[in-house]
């Protein structure tokens, strides 16, 4: 059955003729079968159709934005969508061919309000403040600015030329007073808020040839600690550098997370994985999902994947919600290998991670392989991967997928039952 909704005040024969029109869209497009419910915002409007069904796999509640004009997706897996009370959320739209993005808002369910600026106007990698609900940072080349979601109205903090900032983009503190950018001579540079006071800069030790993703440094989320990682190319020597804002080396871990996609725990875990090796020769080590204390100590694996089953996924992403602290979740991106075998899982699931052992797959994101085209260019698929990131409390997770045939954003909904313990 599908239920539609509607205005008030519209005549009974376009009620009518809408309502036809929703269920043929529906019939035409849902992308899985199960109970949708399809909101007043329409897609002839320059709105997301609202349709909501259940993962038949799993169970889990799930509210697909679909927009068949244009590809939408979050701002990546690492960073959170929504506001400081999550009653807003921020998403992306670009054309057909991935060109003309803007940043939009839309409720903390993703009834969408507004377009608020295009990326020629300010720079999409941006972060909200912890505190106000009305605010986030946002930045453009050499300046750094405070943007008022509601009025529209941007303040310049700060400008940093001659230098100009780095592509990862300001990140917050655990208390959210402090903000952190990074500056093109390879600087970090943070500043007390709401008044920028109190810089505190420093350069990060790194080997000779260390090569680094700089769209990647940031807070991490636990007290004033930065994270920078590097890989050495043409060898096994890769690491994850941990800084206090004030330039004190707090620890440096190993082997670890040269590739990024890792995440971390509100009181001070790095959540990273270890890639299967060995495959091609026919054995290999298992794919392992891990936690590890900041200081390098108790590094436990919770799920580990056999080769022959991780060849089902070509990537995944780790994120862990801020105000939790004994779970977090891994999404899988669908390789090739996946979409051409019988179904098993992990292949192109959402999985919560408790750090008491047990491990639930919440939904399937349904989306598929395809790079056509170098990342970046129109017509690349990148923003299909499914790069989940929750909101907060975790009760809420944005994902992406190409299911219905253009990049969506989806939310998926966690309850109570789904993240408490095992009796």
């Amino acid at each position: 059955m599908v239920r539609v909704r509607y205005f008030s005040g519209i005549p009974k024969t376009t009620q009518t003729i809408r309502r036809f029109a929703a269920i043929l869209a529906f019939a035409l497009h849902a992308p899985l079968a199960g109970t949708a419910e399809q909101g007043p915002h329409s897609e002839a409007a320059g709105r997301p159709l609202i349709v909501e069904y259940r993962d038949p796999t799993y169970g889990s509640r799930i509210r697909h934005l679909k927009k068949d004009d244009g590809h939408e997706h979050n701002l990546y897996y690492c960073r959170n969508p929504w506001n400081a009370d999550s009653s807003r959320m921020v998403g992306i739209w670009s054309d057909l061919e991935q060109k003309d993005w803007r940043v939009v808002l839309y409720t903390g369910d993703g009834d969408f309000i507004k377009v608020l600026f295009s990326i020629g106007q300010f720079d999409w990698r941006l972060v909200w403040d912890r505190r106000d609900p009305d605010i986030l940072y946002t930045w453009k080349a050499d300046r750094l600015f405070r943007y008022h979601v509601q009025t529209g109205k941007a303040e310049l903090l700060k400008t940093f030329t001659p230098l100009s900032l780095k592509p990862n983009g300001p990140s917050l503190n655990q208390s959210g007073d402090r903000i952190l950018v990074l500056t093109s001579d390879n600087t970090f540079r943070s500043y007390r808020l709401p008044d920028m006071t109190e810089e505190r800069t420093f350069k990060a030790a790194l080997p000779a040839g260390a090569a680094v993703s700089w769209d990647k440094p940031s807070y991490i989320g636990f007290k004033n600690y930065i994270h920078i990682a590097y890989t050495i190319p043409n060898s096994q020597e890769q690491a994850i550098l941990i800084y206090d804002d004030d330039g004190t080396l707090f620890s440096r871990l190993e082997g670890r997370g040269g590739g990024g996609h890792y995440a971390f725990s509100p009181d001070g875990r790095l959540a990273y994985f270890k890639l299967p090796r060995g495959m091609r020769q026919g054995g290999g080590s298992p794919l392992e999902i891990r936690t590890v204390n900041l200081d390098g100590t108790n590094d436990r694996v919770w799920v580990s994947v056999p080769p022959e089953q991780a060849r089902r996924f070509h990537n995944l992403h780790l994120s862990w919600p801020s105000g939790v602290h004994d779970w977090f979740l891994a999404s899988f991106f669908p390789s090739p290998a996946g979409q051409s075998s019988p179904y098993a899982p992990p292949m192109d699931e959402i999985l919560l991670i408790r750090t008491d052992g047990d491990h639930r797959y919440l939904a399937r994101a349904g989306t598929v392989y395809s790079r056509s085209g170098a990342k970046g260019a129109a017509g690349d698929m990148f923003w299909a991967q499914t790069l989940a990131s929750p909101s907060s409390d975790g009760r809420r997770i944005c994902f992406n997928s190409l299911r219905a045939g253009t990049i969506d954003q989806y939310i998926l909904y966690v309850d109570d039952e789904t993240i408490a313990p095992k009796k």
